[in-house]
């Protein structure tokens, strides 16, 4: 996904993981980042990551740490059932 900022002075790429993320979707996040920077993003954009998963690793963390502009997240689903 890729979102605008209200200011229109960012570009955020959004990559949603199912499950675990792995240290390769730094990479891959890194790959969209790259491509909007060069194909979408207008002088003076910025161009940041966020990658949101339901759980992380070690090596994703060590990734993430010489990553400044990715941001990880995670998600978390709560699902009631009802009978109606």
């Amino acid at each position: 996904m890729l979102a605008v900022s209200h200011d229109g002075k960012e570009l955020l790429v959004i990559e949603l993981k199912r499950g675990r993320a792995s240290d390769s979707g730094v990479g891959q996040i890194q790959r969209y980042m790259g491509y909007v920077q060069e194909e979408l993003a207008e002088p003076g954009q910025s161009v940041r990551g966020v990658i949101i998963a339901l759980d992380d690793d070690k090596r994703i963390r060590r990734a993430l740490a010489v990553a400044p502009n990715i941001e990880f997240y995670r998600y978390q689903i709560d699902f009631k059932l009802f009978k109606a």
